[in-house]
């Protein structure tokens, strides 16, 4: 026996087996065949290949028989075959000049076809090429004190290293922070500013981009001191910019408006700017000159100066002041002239020897006044300057532009023209203030009818404003006075009317008697007092007649779903006292569970009416249904008969009650109340068979025969009969309304119901 140790490929061929049997020599051939599956050696899974050259895609494989190999790309569905592009050898797949876009999974397949086998290396082919831009860095403006980025980024295989330069030298300290593909400037200044390179390198070559950084910096705009210039003289107000970059643009415009200054839009301003270029690299400064001729007191306000530029805008204010005379001002608060009187005192008439004249009704007189500088104000009468003297005259509110002066006159020499004088450093001015005697009014009020009543009139009087009408004082009261015919002024009746601003008022006379003749007389009051009467108008009232129709009071909205509060009142009583009112209602519509209005005419009543005694003017209707709307009438009855009916409407809110129930349909009464009757009468006629039964058992006689007497063998039988007393209660009204609340029911025959005479509630 032949043994081999270890088979190698060389072992294979023809053997010869060469022996002796029975003496004589003999051999046998055997053929020694071998087979081995295939397998890849020297294959990397990851192979990489330079861009731009021939390069080799290195497989191997081995097999007993040999393999066959055959290369696909994207999977099997693209066969290699040997071309321009590619080129099948021993080794592996040549790729002819290189591409990035050659990059991709490769399949190296070897089968054997005696065997059948089929193996694949799926090989991923990375193309190795210099870095390309992606994002290229560009030229950027950073701002004086804040960061600044730049990217710079490559794609290349290996990943790239970057490297920076400022003016060929690397940059380098803790202010410079890089990342893979950008660069961070951190607190950036003016001394950033120049050329820098970003270089981006692997083992297949390297690029570089350069770029520029300029460093943006704000206005830097000097302090800006207050201007003061005379009324009618040329105002300039210079702002300068001291450093910027770029050069800033500077712009005026007004603080409290924030309205731009321009000659465009004002002739009286020119502005003035420096003629200095821009430079590319060294800051900049700038002055603009605003001018103003002739200044008046219009441009007496804070200016803004503006200043811009890329990096920032800057803002800084100045005061100009444009210097002028006081101005004394005529308006509601200061006038040209006031009212005071003097008060009388007497022990008996106003003529008489007793009378004598005390302090008078003290007057404040303002005076206010313009101007700049603020001017002081003094005051002057007869040309003697007033002093304080907490007497006669008392200074208030003594400031710059504003002084007010109390006069207290205590005879009639303290009336006429006092002045105001105002003065500061550019000049002073002067203004007569008159104080004027106040009197009572002296023109009458006009007094015109409007209505008469049997118990009352009704007039428009209208009062004067004027100061020569009024006195100089505004009427405060209208008195009025009215007397019978027949009599004389000493019996007279009178009433106070106060008079708000208007120029009209409507005075209401009540408690007159009906068909009775009067004379009516007005006189307007001020705080000196009673001016003249008007002319006399003489009146007749009405006669006694039924009360006017009542006017409603309460809201037509309900606050409840079940109840209603109404209220009301009556205008004019006929000239005789109301009695009673007289309250029904009835329903109109309802919403049903559509929301839709649903009318009700034919299916409502009126409800029994409710008295309601005098002087009572309210009630609250009780049980009615809820999202309804309900027909009110409330009539006032007087000793001469009822006021005309003026019904309104209420509407309740929506409640819980179904309308079908709410609302049964007159058949479907009539019916139950059929099927009612007829479970009486058979629930009676089964209680009769019961009772007869049982007297048949006890007394061998039924009931009927005991009733008609005609029992054989009748028992004496004793029918105690004892009627069950009625307890009487007796209803006590726990309401807080002084009446008893009726409530609704419904009568679904559609028959109405009129009682034969009205329920008092008392």
């Amino acid at each position: 026996m032949l043994h081999f140790e270890k088979l190698e490929p060389t072992d294979a061929g023809l053997y010869t087996c060469q022996g002796v049997y029975d003496g004589l020599p003999d051999q046998v051939k055997i053929e020694l065949t071998l087979e081995k599956k295939i397998s890849f050696h020297d294959t990397k899974l990851e192979q990489f290949i330079k861009a731009g050259q021939d390069q080799l895609v290195q497989c191997h494989a081995s097999s007993i028989p040999g393999p066959e190999i055959a290369w696909f790309r994207h999977g099997i569905s693209t066969n290699l075959k040997n071309d321009h592009k590619y080129q099948i050898t021993n080794d592996g797949l040549v790729i002819k000049n290189v591409q990035i876009e050659d990059e991709a999974i490769y399949l190296c397949q070897a089968s054997v076809t005696s065997t059948g086998e089929i193996k694949r290396a799926q090989i991923n082919v990375q193309v190795m090429h210099q870095p390309i831009w992606d994002v290229k860095p560009i030229d950027t403006d950073g701002v004086n004190g804040q960061d600044i980025v730049v990217r710079c980024k490559a794609n290349a295989k290996p990943v790239p290293k970057y490297s920076w330069f400022r003016n060929g030298i690397m940059l380098v300290g803790e202010r410079y922070v890089f990342t893979a593909d950008s660069l961070r400037i951190l607190k950036s200044n003016v001394n950033d500013r120049g050329t820098y390179t970003c270089e981006a390198e692997n083992n297949s070559g390297k690029i570089s981009a350069n770029f520029r950084i300029n460093i943006l910096v704000g206005p830097v705009i000097a302090p800006l001191e207050e201007v003061r210039v005379l009324e009618g003289n040329e105002a300039r107000l210079k702002c300068i910019v001291r450093e910027a970059f770029p050069k800033a643009q500077i712009t005026w415009k007004y603080a409290d408006t924030l309205e731009n200054i321009s000659p465009s839009s004002d002739s009286s301003i020119e502005i003035v700017a420096d003629s200095i270029e821009d430079s590319n690299d060294n800051l900049v400064g700038s002055w603009s000159e605003l001018r103003i001729k002739p200044a008046d007191r219009r441009y007496n306000r804070n200016i803004t100066c503006v200043a811009s530029n890329k990096a920032e805008v800057n803002e800084r204010q100045v005061r100009l002041i444009v210097e002028y005379k006081p101005t004394l001002l005529i308006n509601s608060e200061s006038k040209e002239f006031y009212y005071s009187w003097l008060n009388v005192d007497s022990s008996g008439s106003s003529g008489s020897s007793s009378s004598h004249v005390s302090r008078g009704a003290s007057v404040l007189m303002t005076c206010i006044a313009t101007g700049e500088p603020k001017p002081q104000i003094t005051w002057f009468f007869k040309t003697e300057q007033i002093k304080h003297d907490n007497v006669k005259y008392i200074l208030h509110k003594q400031q710059s532009g504003l002084s007010q002066l109390e006069v207290i006159p205590d005879r009639l020499e303290d009336f006429g023209d006092y002045q105001c004088k105002a003065e500061n450093t550019v000049g002073s001015s002067y203004r007569n203030i008159e104080l004027r005697m106040a009197t009572s009014p002296s023109l009458p009020p006009l007094l015109i009818l409007q209505a008469t009543k049997p118990e009352s009139v009704n007039f428009q009087v209208t009062v004067s404003n004027e100061a020569e009408s009024n006195g100089g004082l505004p009427i405060h009261t209208i008195k009025a006075q009215w007397r019978f015919l027949n009599s004389d002024w000493s019996n007279q009746n009178e009433k106070n009317f106060p008079v708000s601003n208007a120029e009209r008022l409507l005075v209401h006379v009540g408690a007159l008697m009906p068909d009775t003749e009067y004379l009516f007389r007005v006189a307007g009051v001020n705080k000196v007092g009673l001016g003249k009467w008007s002319q006399e108008i003489k009146i007749k009232t009405l006669s006694r007649r039924q009360p006017d129709p009542i006017r409603v009071l309460s809201k037509e909205d309900c606050a409840a779903s079940t109840k209603c509060y109404i209220e009301w009142t009556s205008d004019s009583n006929g000239g005789s006292p109301i009695r009673d009112y007289l309250v029904k209602w009835r329903r109109l519509s309802y919403k049903d569970s559509s929301n839709k209005h649903v009318d009700t005419n034919r299916l409502g009543r009126w409800s029994d009416v409710v008295i309601i005694k005098a002087p009572i003017t309210n009630y609250e209707i009780t049980s009615i249904l809820p999202n309804s709307f309900y027909e009110v009438d409330v009539v006032a009855r007087n000793d001469i008969g009822p006021s005309a009916s003026q019904p309104f409407r209420i509407r309740t809110l929506p409640g819980q009650i179904g309308e079908l129930e709410a609302f049964r349909k007159p058949n479907e009464s009539v019916i139950n109340r059929i099927i009612l009757i007829c479970g009486s009468i058979i629930a009676a006629i089964i209680l009769f068979i019961i009772i007869d039964v049982l007297l048949l058992m006890k007394f061998d006689c039924g009931l009927l025969a005991i009733l008609t007497k005609s029992c054989t063998n009748q028992k004496e039988i004793t029918i105690d009969f004892k009627p069950t007393p009625t307890k009487i209660v007796q209803h006590t009204n726990k309401s807080n309304h002084p009446y008893k609340p009726i409530s609704q029911t419904e009568d679904h025959t559609g028959n109405a119901s009129i009682p034969l005479r009205p329920k008092e509630n008392v």
